[in-house]
């Protein structure tokens, strides 16, 4: 299934994608941020969406999806396009989710998903946003992707992705000519 083509067509799709998990898919894929030309990859790709914080996720070479975040995070975060969307589908707001710690026993990252998760619905409920688990079951829905009450193993599908060689990594050059390059792990900042 073509996720990108599908969002690109569908504009109450699209924005509902948006308002469940901040990621906004772009009309046409582009190059990613460069920063002047400042900033360079070890892996090419096309930028096909973004964040309200200006972060991109990368449509890799390889068929993976990297993240470039607008704080200097970069890393891949899904093998491919169709587990992506499973990933931010059924974890939005995914970037609560990085605390390596919990990754180390599967119960622990099982209550510490539901924690995260919990406070997800309570912080839109608060603000009179929508209700979290309803709209989520509508995008997943429409995009025929299944919504998991346990999601365990979709983030340890992420945490293993993020891990695997070669990173995703970016490297900032300063003017003067020296280079600052990050690890490509989205849990090590």
């Amino acid at each position: 299934m073509d996720f990108i083509k599908m969002l690109q067509e569908d504009n109450d799709l699209s924005d509902l994608l948006c308002d469940v998990c901040d990621i906004e898919i772009l009309p046409d894929f582009k190059v990613p941020q460069d920063e002047g030309g400042h900033l360079a990859y070890n892996i090419s790709g096309k930028t096909f969406a973004m964040a309200g914080s200006g972060s991109e996720y990368i449509l890799l070479e390889d068929g993976s999806i990297g993240f470039w975040g607008s704080e200097g995070a970069c890393g891949r975060i899904a093998d491919n396009l169709q587990e992506f969307f499973e990933f931010v589908v059924n974890c939005p707001y995914w970037e609560d989710y990085l605390d390596e710690d919990e990754y180390q026993d599967r119960e622990e990252l099982r209550e510490f998903a539901r924690e995260v998760y919990e406070g997800h619905i309570e912080n839109e409920a608060d603000l009179c946003i929508f209700d979290l688990p309803e709209a989520q079951q509508e995008l997943a829905d429409r995009m025929g992707i299944g919504i998991k009450k346990d999601v365990v193993d979709i983030l340890m599908r992420f945490y293993d992705c993020t891990r695997r060689d070669p990173r995703f990594i970016s490297t900032y050059t300063e003017n003067d000519g020296s280079a600052h390059s990050g690890t490509g792990s989205l849990f090590v900042r």
